[in-house]
């Protein structure tokens, strides 16, 4: 695949999108009494009259659907109903005998309304054929796909013959709906598979949107996206979903329910096998906030899941958070979209932890002096502190209420004093806006060459400087210490290092699918004139398991080369691994 075309793609709308509406809506919807995944189970509709007559008398349309994605400043709406839990239903005409189809084109309805809004449509595929026969109800008809295909040896309910069922479904979509922006796709694991789908699509129409949940370690070559779904994650803080995956920034999205269950069910029950995973611990609305901020702050995009009923309409408690969200985003929103996330490869400050148990992210705008530091776990008292990474700040702000924000800089550290916390309580997250002077306080890339003890030829250590997060040095030896050395071209004070590794493992051990994190732990920095005598340590101790950029500071000291050392890393492994090394100067 061209990757002009893709970075073309990507960038046509994708990328910068940050928040898509995910909804699931097809011939399971309704109330439920049963348990939906016990062995009483029967759909709530088990034939397309009655699915569309149901939809007609609760009053659908699609302005339901489109009004709630502009409230939430959602960019692209994803319309899950051909999938393996909702009656693999299509929910426009259809030529293609296989499973269900409606007479009524919802699709176009939607995807008209959809466009006169600015908004994307994104179908889902799903790649299972698990439930050709399922709750008492043959979804999958073989015999009809059979005849269409004139080949008695294809098995629409096996996995091959799925497979040549789903593609000629997308491609009849492709050839009727134009305005179709993208397919994100389920369960296409099998790796040679997939890319021969996903090329296939793309010789068809190579500005679709190809976005594929997936749980490998990256994308195969004309995947766009990677989706990562909220299943099996463990993630620390809670709400940090981007601490429960092994994937760097960019071109990602994360997938989750909001409230209750993917698709609309009723208010669950308590004999429900998922009632306590979906229905008896809700997350509040600060805390959805909270997630999304977080995926804002990977440079990903929240997909939203929203379970709506069969007339359109969402349930109360996702009106709830739609409002919130709405109010949240009137002062918000220019710290989440047209952002990156900060301490990613693209400049900005640290994310994670900071003082006294603080936690948050951080957003920039790209090629400018404005960020976001946004507060997402207070500090004891009120001051907030983290390191300035060598920006010289010139003013802070409290975003939502434009208040100015007593501050300081000092020894490499940016101080804040916040009158008030509340707003982290009340709606999730408090961003501060910051205003940076033009250039920074770091040493030119070119201006320094890098050496490790060990390098892989693929991993030179030269890497570290090159500005790309997604190259990285990488040692060939693994047995600890290691080290990474900064030589200048002439001596100058130093003050720090702003550290970026890459992000190849979850946080915290125990997550599904999720290696383990092999950041640096124990290091210890040193400094030399001659490059063979060497200081006491100027800084050591331990580096957080946590994503993004970390810093160390230490006093400023004169030297020609600076050396980082590490002792070991959080996965007991001797990976010793650097995407981004910059070299501070002192204020």
């Amino acid at each position: 695949m061209d990757a002009m075309i893709r970075e073309r793609r990507l960038a046509s709308w994708y990328r910068d999108a940050r928040i898509g509406l995910f909804v699931h809506w097809g011939m399971q919807t309704g109330e439920y009494e049963a348990d939906p995944s016990g062995p009483d189970f029967r759909y709530k509709y088990e034939d397309t009259v009655s699915f569309e007559r149901a939809a007609e008398q609760a009053g659908w349309h699609a302005g339901r659907w489109i009004g709630t994605a502009k409230r939430l400043r959602a960019k692209y709406l994803t319309i899950a109903s051909f999938h393996c839990e909702l009656g693999y239903l299509k929910i426009w005409p259809s030529r293609v005998p296989g499973s269900p189809c409606t007479k009524r084109d919802y699709l176009r309805e939607l995807i008209d309304a959809a466009d006169a809004e600015g908004i994307k449509i994104v179908v889902y595929i799903n790649r299972d054929a698990k439930n050709a026969f399922h709750a008492g109800v043959q979804w999958l008809d073989r015999e009809a796909y059979r005849a269409y295909k004139n080949d008695e040896a294809v098995d629409i309910t096996s996995r091959e013959g799925y497979l040549a069922y789903s593609l000629d479904v997308m491609e009849e979509l492709l050839r009727n709906y134009p305005g179709i922006a993208g397919f994100w796709f389920d369960g296409y694991h099998d790796k040679d598979e997939s890319q021969e789908v996903f090329a296939r699509l793309h010789r068809i129409r190579e500005d679709l949107v190809l976005i594929n949940n997936d749980f490998s370690e990256g994308p195969v070559e004309d995947e766009d996206a990677m989706a990562l779904e909220d299943f099996g994650k463990v993630l620390e803080p809670e709400f940090d979903l981007a601490s429960g995956t092994w994937v760097g920034p960019g071109d990602k999205e994360f997938a989750f329910k909001t409230k209750w269950d993917w698709i609309y069910l009723g208010e669950g029950r308590p004999h429900w096998k998922y009632y306590d995973l979906n229905y008896a611990r809700v997350p509040s609305n600060a805390a959805i906030v909270r997630r999304i901020v977080t995926v804002a702050g990977n440079s990903w995009n929240a997909q939203l899941g929203f379970g709506p009923r069969i007339g359109g309409d969402f349930p109360e408690l996702l009106e709830d958070f739609t409002a919130h969200f709405d109010r949240f985003m009137a002062w918000a929103e220019e710290s989440v979209h047209g952002t990156v996330g900060g301490g990613h490869g693209q400049g900005g400050l640290p994310p994670g932890y900071w003082n006294d148990g603080a936690y948050g992210v951080t957003t920039l705008i790209p090629g400018g002096e404005t960020h976001y530091v946004h507060v997402l776990i207070p500090p004891d008292g009120s001051r907030l502190e983290l390191a300035d990474a060598g920006y010289d700040v010139v003013r802070a702000a409290d975003l939502k209420t434009g208040r100015e924000l007593i501050f300081g800089q000092a020894g490499g550290r940016l101080t804040i004093e916040v009158p008030s916390w509340d707003a982290v309580t009340l709606d999730g997250d408090l961003a501060i806006k910051l205003t940076a002077a033009p250039s920074r306080r770091v040493v030119p890339s070119d201006l320094l060459t890098a050496s490790a003890s060990s390098e892989l030829p693929y991993r030179i250590a030269a890497k570290v400087l090159d500005g790309e997060r997604r190259t990285f040095f990488r040692s060939a030896v693994g047995n600890w210490p290691q080290h990474l050395t900064l030589e200048l071209d002439r001596s100058c004070e130093v003050a720090g290092l702003c550290l970026t590794q890459p992000e190849t493992g979850a946080v915290t051990k125990g997550g599904y699918a999720a290696p383990a994190g092999e950041r640096i732990k124990a290091y210890d920095v040193r400094v030399s004139d001659d490059g063979a005598n060497w200081s006491e340590p100027v800084a050591s101790g331990e580096l957080r398991n946590q994503r993004g950029m970390q810093v160390i500071s230490f006093e400023p000291v004169v030297a020609s080369y600076v050396r980082l050392t590490a002792h070991g890393n959080y996965a007991d492994t001797g990976t010793f691994q650097i995407s981004l090394v910059e070299l501070i100067v002192p204020e």
